[in-house]
């Protein structure tokens, strides 16, 4: 869908769907396309609102008529609601008919103010823009062929000099594939650091030095300590991360998450408002939720702290050095003794003392030549 797209448009898109998972929309709309043009191309939106506070203005008045919900997940695929599939379609449109190659920037402002009834398309008429004014004056300015500007930029000794990337390579950031990454004006990272093609840092993140965040993770709104490794494919949001901490691949932190020094968080676990003390682990297959766990405990995999009952939410507190055996359920809320050990399989639903061992299953009955007798049965049932 996005072949003919510039970099630039590609990214309206993917900052117009961030817009929407702010706002918690199920849809982008398109206010959340309007303000993913504001937010990526500066030079068109100069060109077209020249007044100092229309930026600010427009996002004020967006953020006023928004029905704020609850921040939906980015790695959750919003859609395009019908408004924003036919500025998409107009946009194409007008690139045909001004005889461009490429859909650029221009083209989804185009794109806007044609879907008339829009609610932006009535922000940018209220500031004096008309389509056939933006028509005629793109017109007389030929499209820059995206792959001769990369080329340029390439070879320049300061590329893309505003750009987000390119300031944290300037200070010492190792970005190998710069042009793959989506990094947000307000990030801070550490000399040192490495970042990984296709990644993206959002919102008021900041990383420490030596870390190293690798491909295809979303790191949003969160504070990362010295030396710590994102492994492929994690999305973070709004938690903290301590020194020399692993997380990943295919982890999943939401909001209020703590991941202490040198903890480990592994592959397809998630956490949600939740703390793993220094040394800890929980390295496969887990769910943590409303939950403070002490140091070097060891959460085994498939396990699931059962903290909400229907109605409220409920903590659980895992104690220092304590052991939680595999396909464990914890059933808040309850408290884990420190050192204590629960057996795979259990079902804990009391506190366990310190030290002690909590076993919480059937009793296994072997029933000999069960299996035998069975099938001699379906055997003789068949015609």
């Amino acid at each position: 869908m996005f072949e003919r797209y510039t970099e630039k448009a590609r990214r309206v898109i993917f900052f117009a769907r961030y817009e929407a998972s702010q706002f918690g929309s199920p849809y982008i709309e398109t206010e959340h396309l309007l303000l993913g043009l504001l937010r990526e191309d500066n030079a068109l939106t100069n060109r077209f609102l020249p007044s100092p506070d229309s930026v600010e203005s427009i996002s004020k008045q967006i953020q006023e008529h928004a029905v704020v919900r609850e921040k939906v997940s980015t790695s959750v695929d919003i859609p395009l609601s019908n408004e924003g599939k036919r500025v998409l379609a107009y946009a194409a449109e007008e690139a045909d008919r001004l005889r461009h190659k490429y859909i650029g920037t221009e083209h989804l402002l185009l794109g806007l103010l044609r879907e008339e009834k829009c609610f932006a398309a009535a922000i940018l008429h209220e500031r004096g823009l008309k389509l056939k004014q933006v028509r005629v004056e793109l017109a007389s300015t030929p499209q820059e062929d995206p792959s001769a500007r990369q080329e340029s930029q390439r070879h320049s000794a300061t590329p893309f000099p505003d750009d987000p990337v390119w300031r944290l390579i300037r200070t010492g950031v190792r970005i190998p594939r710069p042009d793959t990454c989506v990094i947000d004006p307000e990030v801070e990272v550490a000399p040192g650091t490495v970042i990984e093609p296709f990644a993206q840092l959002l919102g008021r993140t900041r990383v420490g030095a030596g870390c190293r965040i690798r491909s295809f993770s979303v790191v949003e709104n969160c504070t990362v300590g010295n030396g710590v490794q994102i492994l492929q494919s994690c999305v973070l949001e709004d938690s903290t991360i301590a020194d020399g901490a692993r997380v990943g691949p295919f982890t999943h932190l939401r909001p209020g998450s703590e991941v202490g020094e040198n903890a480990h968080v592994g592959n397809f676990v998630e956490m949600k408002k939740s703390r793993l003390g220094k040394g800890a682990k929980a390295n496969h297959l887990t769910y943590l939720g409303d939950a403070e766990i002490g140091e070097a405990a060891n959460i085994g995999a498939g396990t699931i702290t059962c903290n909400y009952d229907g109605v409220s939410k409920h903590v659980t507190r895992i104690g220092k050095g304590a052991f939680v055996g595999s396909d464990t359920t914890l059933v808040a809320p309850v408290t884990i003794g420190d050192g204590a050990y629960i057996g795979a399989g259990s079902c804990i639903t009391k506190d366990v003392p310190a030290d002690a061992l909590a076993v919480s299953r059937a009793k296994q009955a072997n029933i000999e030549g069960w299996a035998k007798s069975r099938r001699a049965k379906r055997e003789a049932k068949k015609p």
